[in-house]
């Protein structure tokens, strides 16, 4: 099974911010955005152009950061993420045939999922914790709370179409974190709010 030690980088503030853009630049000033606003955990998605240079140029620009690499849909594309640098691998699917690179290159692996039977399988092979996407179009934290039972052992993190308004909720019903892109914005003084109030309401919990 997995070694859940690996997700130790999520203990502070258990929010993703996945990088997505157009073109390299776009990316790593989006990402900027982010770390400015407070968040420590970024993915690069596999699917921005030279997304192998924007990780390493955030690696060499945010050490205090966690940069991993997502939308990662086939072993060359993880390959190509290890050595980049990627510190945490996140796949759409449950693509087991990722596993092995992984636990060669000692980097902890998300696997995509979605329904119960995907949440097992990706479990068993091996992954850290499981991305339950796309989350929201499945009913959000209603669908987490109703899954959540059944898996106690596995942590989930859900990701797809989630708001701030979503956060909280998601967390109640049993998210160890949270992969959140496309809704946050480039604003850095109200994702800094945001973030903010993210935290305060995550420690809250405990």
């Amino acid at each position: 099974m997995a070694n859940v030690q690996q997700l130790e980088f999520l203990q502070n503030l258990p929010l993703i911010a996945v990088v997505r853009a157009a073109d390299p630049a776009a990316a790593i000033a989006r990402a900027q955005v982010y770390i400015q606003a407070g968040f420590t955990c970024l993915e690069v998605a596999w699917t921005t152009p030279d997304a192998a240079g924007v990780l390493q140029q955030l690696r060499q620009d945010a050490p205090h950061c966690t940069i991993g690499a997502a939308s990662l849909k086939t072993p060359a594309m993880a390959e190509e993420a290890i050595a980049a640098g990627a510190q945490f691998l996140v796949t759409p699917h449950t693509a087991i045939e990722v596993v092995p690179l992984a636990q060669e290159a000692n980097c902890p692996l998300i696997l995509g999922a979605l329904t119960p039977s995907e949440i097992l399988r990706a479990w068993q092979a091996g992954a850290v914790a499981v991305k339950v996407f796309p989350i929201m179009a499945v009913g959000g934290a209603s669908y987490l709370r109703a899954v959540r039972p059944l898996f106690t052992e596995i942590p989930l993190i859900p990701c797809g179409g989630i708001d701030w308004k979503d956060v909280v909720p998601l967390w109640k019903a049993g998210a160890i974190a949270i992969g959140m892109g496309s809704q946050l914005g480039t604003d850095v003084v109200q994702l800094k709010q945001q973030v903010a109030q993210a935290r305060q309401a995550y420690r809250g919990q405990g």
